[in-house]
């Protein structure tokens, strides 16, 4: 193919702070601009206009955070009324600019309605959404249910973050497994790396933190079972408390007596604490990737998990592992465990470090990449 591939992405992702999605989307396109920039016309829709440049995050965080917690706030009716509105509004302004470009990616909520010339490529993260609506903010599962499932059926390629979640596409939207492709996320290793003793100290100094902790990151999503890790850190009475990391709407945003919330931090600052953690704790009952586990590992840290969904297929036998997430005294014995068995520590942080290795956003770009050209070739 001579001509460049001209991919339209819905970048609106990246215009908010560098978690989930949007770190999935800048960390994805970097290398393929990186890869294949000479081959590719990258259109980055921030919402109102489309740039060939990424769009940078929230410059006022706390602006932000605080315009998100008055839309949590909104009653159920209103907020979906209000979702449903930007929807529209964003996706008439998308339509304006589809005519110059071949391939729309969506790797949001569902994609937009474009004209049937153009080609969806569509990355699904997880199917929480419809597996465990119970788990999320009910004017969020009504916005889902309004859109999914139709704008699935306009989708010609799928990339699935995980063989998991790929799975779960063909069980539960029959999906035809030759239309997924499987395009896994990966740590920036330019950012998540084993950070010096003096530069970890110096960040627990500044920030009024202890030399061990524990270290949860995650929103308050019911299914990373924050409770219960709360609950089995107090348990083992080690005086080495729980650290959280990132913003939740579903709990409460008070700090909590058991736990120090930090709240958004930068990734450099994230890497610190990964480095100075006694471990990751991410007992998720369900997550279609787990991202954490990675940085977490190839900075060095160990990664208690659970052995549900996506967990195993990305920390391999790098982690401890526990069968019940919701079972705070099996999960307090492993922390114990990992608190006063350092052999048992050595060992992880070395299989971590290769495990983390095993994945990478050069060979996932490769891999998406291939998808755009697959994609076109009908």
């Amino acid at each position: 193919m001579d001509s460049p591939v001209r991919v339209l992405v819905n970048a609106i992702p990246m215009v908010m702070v560098n978690t989930g999605i949007s770190r999935y989307l800048r960390c994805l396109y970097s290398n393929l601009e990186r890869l294949y920039g000479n081959r590719l016309q990258i259109g980055y829709f921030d919402g109102v206009r489309v740039s060939s440049k990424m769009p940078d995050g929230p410059a006022d965080l706390n602006r932000w955070a605080k315009r998100v917690d008055l839309f949590w706030e909104l009653p159920v009716v209103p907020a979906f009324m209000l979702r449903v509105m930007f929807q529209w509004m964003r996706e008439a302004l998308f339509r304006m600019h589809t005519a110059h470009y071949d391939i729309y990616h969506e790797a949001g909520f569902f994609p937009f309605a474009v004209p049937r010339k153009m080609k969806t490529v569509f990355t699904v993260h997880d199917l929480s959404l419809m597996r465990f609506p119970h788990h999320h903010p009910r004017e969020r599962v009504l916005y889902s249910r309004l859109f999914f499932q139709r704008r699935c059926k306009t989708v010609d390629r799928f990339l699935s973050v995980s063989r998991f979640t790929s799975k779960e596409m063909q069980c539960y939207l029959g999906v035809d497994p030759e239309e997924i492709s499987i395009t896994p996320e990966a740590h920036d290793p330019s950012v998540f790396y084993g950070r010096s003793s003096r530069e970890v100290a110096s960040f627990l100094h500044r920030r009024g933190l202890p030399a061990r902790y524990f270290l949860f990151v995650g929103g308050g999503d019911p299914r990373k079972n924050l409770d219960v890790v709360s609950e089995a850190v107090a348990d083992i009475g080690m005086d080495v408390p729980l650290v959280t990391v990132g913003w939740s709407g579903w709990s409460e945003r008070e700090q909590q007596e058991d736990r120090i919330s930090l709240g958004y931090v930068s990734d450099d600052d994230l890497a610190r604490l990964y480095s100075g953690a006694v471990g990751l704790v991410f007992p998720s009952s369900y997550e279609g990737f787990g991202l954490p586990i990675l940085e977490a590992m190839a900075c060095g840290c160990p990664v208690v998990a659970a052995r549900k969904a996506s967990l195993q297929e990305v920390a391999g036998e790098a982690a401890l592992y526990v069968h019940d997430p919701r079972n705070r005294v099996e999960l307090g014995n492993v922390l114990k465990m990992l608190l006063l068995e350092n052999s048992i520590r050595n060992e992880l942080v070395r299989k971590g470090r290769l495990q983390a290795e095993k994945f990478s956003w050069e060979d996932t770009a490769h891999e998406t990449f291939r998808a755009f050209l697959q994609v076109l070739e009908g």
